[in-house]
């Protein structure tokens, strides 16, 4: 089942998550990407939240996507795992790149909330 944007209510750790994500993904594609066109969809799907968003730019390499410099990548893989959700990046040499982001709906904690460590 496909929701409607109106249909889809977001707690504030979901509502903040995405939007630093979708955020951090179009400041990619500005300096990194070289795209004429980006395409965004974000849908209620089955218990799921899923952003995907999809550029017709150079194309995201393997390196970029592992690559420890990859700041904003690692803060969008963190903010996914936050949250128990899945990211998936790919890209195709000249034919651009999509992020694909997948939540579960429900509770959780603030993405932006300082982290505490038990040990």
């Amino acid at each position: 089942m496909q929701s409607e944007p109106d249909d889809i209510v977001l707690d504030p750790a979901r509502s903040t998550a995405l939007f630093r994500i979708f955020q951090e993904t179009l400041t990619n594609v500005a300096r990194h990407a070289g795209a004429t066109k980006v395409e965004a969809a974000l849908e209620g799907l089955d218990g799921s939240l899923r952003l995907e968003v999809r550029d017709n730019g150079r194309g995201i390499s393997r390196e970029e996507i592992s690559g420890a410099k990859s700041l904003g990548i690692i803060g969008i893989r963190e903010r996914v795992r936050y949250l128990g959700g899945e990211v998936r990046i790919e890209g195709s040499p000249g034919a651009g790149t999509v992020v694909t982001v997948t939540l579960p709906e429900g509770k959780g904690g603030s993405p932006d909330a300082p982290r505490t460590h038990r040990g």
